[in-house]
């Protein structure tokens, strides 16, 4: 009726299904009852034992016995003297009285001045201590980048007493000063006053 190779086949069949997990791989949660799940207890949960703050009166005395105030208001050491520089303005320059410049003007007492085609230079000086000078070059001549290019100085004496003067130099790079301030017979004086 069958044969042996058939019922060979059909013995192998019986004996993979049966020895074949019943696990598919997926989570069931209920399959197996309770087992696998989460069970929680008391275990190291907080328990709280009262152990109030108790306080002992033991206040300290700093080695010398208690603290006793006298109640007499606080004498501070003598404070330290604090003093700003400020500067007091200059009391006599001739150059700004009042009718200097109505009189006869300002006189010019130095003028000097060379013009040339591809250079120049001049200097003034005028009797208030106005002075200025440059001297300048042509550089480039018959070309787009033909210009001229100069240094020199001006220098006045200012309503405070003090020198300003401006030494520049202009070219292809701009017009470059640098300025300084400079003491003089008339300047002003630095003194320390006390602000306290």
């Amino acid at each position: 009726m069958f044969s042996l190779e058939f019922l060979l086949v059909i013995c192998i069949c019986i004996v993979a299904v049966l020895s074949s997990p019943l696990e598919d791989g997926s989570w069931n949660p209920y399959q197996y009852g309770n087992s696998g799940k989460y069970i929680p207890t008391d275990e190291g949960k907080y328990i709280h034992v009262p152990n109030p703050y108790i306080h002992i009166d033991n206040p300290y005395d700093g080695g010398y016995g208690p603290y006793s105030h006298d109640y007499e208001p606080y004498v501070p050491e003598a404070s330290v003297d604090h003093f700003r520089l400020i500067q007091i303005p200059p009391k006599d320059i001739p150059y700004y009285k009042d009718g200097y410049y109505k009189n006869n003007g300002i006189k010019i007492i130095k003028q000097n001045h060379n013009y040339k085609e591809d250079k120049y230079d001049f200097d003034f000086e005028t009797e208030n201590k106005i002075r200025a000078e440059e001297t300048a070059v042509l550089k480039n001549p018959n070309t787009v980048d033909e210009g001229i290019a100069s240094k020199g100085f001006y220098e006045y004496i200012g309503p405070d007493g003090f020198m300003y003067r401006v030494d520049y130099t202009a070219d292809e790079k701009g017009f470059r000063p640098s300025v300084k301030r400079l003491e003089t017979p008339y300047s002003g004086k630095w003194i320390f006053e006390k602000v306290n």
